[in-house]
């Protein structure tokens, strides 16, 4: 697959993603979360990371991750979206992590998030 065809694969299933999750946001009365949702896949660090291991058939991420290891835009991805669990959990001054409660329209969201994963990859 050539570089073009992986940029626009990657932006359509992007906009696919979104498309449904602002479609499923907007039936919970979550407007403006539905219009903002995942903007951070436009970031550099997720854009080219997803065009450069878009396969059309599996996240990016796995690519990434068995290419270096870890996906350093995943890391980025669910530490700008306060939909993903990982964004409210931490680590404290005794080192042991703990959880900090999500509030309920970012729950909802991540339902919306993961429902439309599913439908769209």
């Amino acid at each position: 697959m050539n570089f073009f065809q992986r940029f626009f694969g990657h932006l359509r299933t992007v906009h696919k993603h979104r498309a449904m999750v602002r479609k499923l946001c907007f039936k919970f009365g979550l407007y403006w979360q539905g219009l903002t949702h995942d903007l951070s896949k436009y970031s550099p660090v997720e854009f080219w990371n997803g065009v450069k291991f878009y396969t059309g058939t599996k996240s990016p991420h796995v690519g990434e991750r068995e290419a270096y290891g870890y996906s350093k835009a995943w890391i980025h991805h669910h530490n700008t979206n306060k939909h993903h669990a990982e964004y409210w959990q931490d680590i404290g001054r005794d080192g042991r992590p703990y959880a900090i409660e999500m509030p309920p329209e970012y729950f909802v969201e991540m339902l919306c998030d993961r429902v439309a994963a599913s439908m769209v990859y």
